[in-house]
């Protein structure tokens, strides 16, 4: 009985190894713990610092990576066709910049340097999102995406522009979205920001809406703080189609001089019709009330609300100097005055004469209006994420269009100790990943530096990563971002740019059809 009994446990034990081989075969993971060759991977990031916010990793692991996708992450050396060394350095998934104007590839290789692997339009949204994705695919840097243009469509919707918006309509389908007459033929349209869409125009514009969901956009894109002749009938509607769709609202709110009105309102159509619903760019709406903006907004969350909202480290904003937000009264609205806007193109404070000369030529300007400590009080919010705002490339843009995240990570982390490495890759990765996974499948394998999902990596210093684009100066490249990987392949590396590489792929909505 004895021998048969260690006859039967030998067996046993053969049976177990034998089906653990086939697991790891089935698993594509290397078996080499059962005598057999693994095969190398195409790159190895050798004894980094693997930092993974959503289960909490922070160890020292050697990542291998198998084309476009991460396939394993061991304790121990592993073999690759190429091995680089990334010891002492942060290995992290990459940045997800959720509010990105600069959809270029001049604009993107600053994000790129930045961090940033995946750059998304969803403040301002983009229209004609079919075409405009065509458009930048297999060649764009970083990956990219767009929500539905809100603003664009409610003119579009209003039967007195018929006329332009055909014609704008022909012009893209013939030439395309770069079309020279485009801003003219748009210019003709620009009252409609003063004007509501009507109620019997309403069903044309929720239409045209839920077209662009269907041609692969992330949510709806409503800014109307750039549009106050919206309604709030209008902006209700808007809320029911996004819960009809589950689509996620991005919104830059009303501008007003009692800044927690406009927040309740979108709270309130929120909770009312079930929308998912981010607030861009916390900060620079809420101003100094941003303390109870954030408690509003985990209230709103404590009661199962599906809000988020971001901020970027920066005490000034960016936005067109033609815009509704600087129409008469905007000095009392913002608590500022001229000389505390700055014209992009030269860099100059503006004075009363200035100010009317360059609104009428029309062009960016950006606003000093914040305080540091609001923007202290909402980098460290564990609500928030990291949005950039980054404007398109230009001399003398804003800054954050260039060094968002480092900033982020070297001040507010590194210098001021207001938040842990850990929490602050959280807001550039996983948050944003999951505040878009539910309207888009594939950032359910970014965000996350986990065996399976998407290769895309930032790799850094943490102990001399910074920004260094100034408001002064023109846009410069941050600091301690040695490595930058999209879809497994380097945009990035040893701090230099990788020329003619374009592997960013299209983010889009799951309706896409």
């Amino acid at each position: 009985m004895g021998i048969v009994h260690r006859y039967r446990t030998l067996r046993g034990l053969v049976n177990a190894v034998v089906l653990t081989a086939a697991i790891v075969v089935l698993a594509g993971l290397p078996a080499t713990s059962l005598g057999q060759e693994a095969e190398p991977y195409d790159l190895v990031l050798a004894g980094g610092r693997v930092i993974d916010p959503e289960t909490g990793l922070d160890a020292i692991r050697h990542v291998g990576i198998r084309g476009d996708r991460i396939a394993e992450i061991s304790t121990t050396p592993l073999s690759g066709r190429e091995v680089v060394e990334v010891s002492e350095l942060v290995v992290s998934p990459g940045f997800i910049d959720p509010h990105s104007h600069g959809q270029t590839n001049e604009a993107n290789e600053y994000q790129a340097h930045d961090g940033v692997t995946t750059a998304l339009e969803l403040e301002s949204g983009r229209m004609f999102v079919r075409r405009w994705l065509a458009a930048r695919a297999g060649d764009a840097m970083i990956n990219f995406g767009a929500s539905a243009a809100h603003g664009t469509v409610r003119r579009f919707a209003m039967e007195h522009y018929g006329e332009q918006t055909a014609a704008i309509t022909r012009l893209i389908e013939t030439e395309g979205l770069e079309s020279e007459g485009l801003d003219d033929l748009f210019t003709e349209t620009a009252n409609a920001r003063y004007e509501p869409v009507e109620p019997h125009e309403t069903p044309a514009m929720l239409m045209e809406l839920s077209k662009e969901l269907d041609a692969g956009a992330l949510g709806i894109g409503v800014p109307v703080g750039y549009y106050p002749g919206a309604t709030r009938d209008e902006i209700f509607r808007i809320f029911e189609l996004a819960a009809a769709r589950d689509a996620p609202i991005y919104t830059h709110i009303r501008d007003a001089r009692d800044r927690i009105a406009p927040v309740q309102e979108m709270l309130a159509n929120a909770a009312i019709t079930g929308a998912p619903l981010h607030i861009v760019h916390l900060n620079s709406m809420a101003l100094g009330d941003i303390g109870v903006a954030l408690d509003m907004i985990a209230a709103a969350q404590a009661r199962g609300l599906d809000v988020t909202t971001e901020v970027y480290p920066y005490t000034a904003a960016s936005t067109s100097l033609e815009s509704t937000l600087f129409d008469p009264g905007w000095r009392e609205l913002m608590g500022i005055s001229y000389g505390d806007l700055q014209w992009e193109e030269t860099g100059e404070r503006l004075t009363e004469e200035t100010f009317a000369t360059y609104r009428e030529e029309g062009g960016t300007v950006i606003i000093h209006m914040m305080r540091p400590e609001w923007i202290a009080e909402g980098v460290a919010s564990p609500l928030t994420m990291i949005g950039s705002d980054g404007m398109p490339y230009a001399p003398g843009a804003h800054p954050r269009s260039a060094g968002t995240f480092a900033r982020v990570l070297g001040r507010y982390v590194r210098e001021e100790a207001a938040l842990s490495l850990m929490n602050a890759l959280g807001k550039m990765t996983i948050r944003p990943a999951r505040r878009l996974e539910g309207i888009a499948p594939s950032m359910r394998l970014k965000g996350r530096l986990q065996v399976g999902c998407d290769a895309d990596i930032t790799i850094f210093d943490p102990d001399t990563i910074i920004d260094t684009a100034t408001f002064e100066d023109d846009l410069s490249f941050s600091e301690g971002v040695h490595h930058v990987m999209v879809g497994g392949k380097f945009v990035v590396r040893d701090g230099e740019t990788v020329e003619g590489v374009r592997p960013g792929r299209p983010i889009l909505g799951r309706y896409r059809q």
